[in-house]
């Protein structure tokens, strides 16, 4: 069958000396919290393969400036990035169709 490999609910959540993270490639899910409270991270490479990120994943990332969402994200769930107050630039593609 088809494997899937998701980062699981709160895997970094209050990891606040976390400043930088690319998730690889095959990752397909980044669950509900999984970086909840990282107040330090600055940076986060999201690859094509992840086609979901759940609610809270980003929330209370304070430094979170910058983010490019992949064409992959149909949906930007509840609160993703809420309390994320650096975020300047993000970028969500064409082929999300709700937020």
């Amino acid at each position: 069958g088809v494997q899937t490999c998701a980062l699981p609910i709160y895997v970094f959540k209050d990891c606040s000396s976390l400043t930088n993270i690319t998730i690889p490639n095959g990752v397909t899910e980044i669950d509900n919290g999984a970086f909840s409270k990282c107040s330090s991270l600055t940076n986060i490479v999201i690859p094509n393969s992840v086609a979901k990120i759940g609610e809270n994943a980003f929330e209370k990332c304070s430094s979170l400036a910058n983010i490019i969402i992949p064409n992959t994200i149909p949906k930007i769930c509840d609160c993703t990035f809420s309390f994320c107050k650096a975020l300047i630039n993000i970028t969500i593609p064409n082929g999300v169709t709700e937020i």
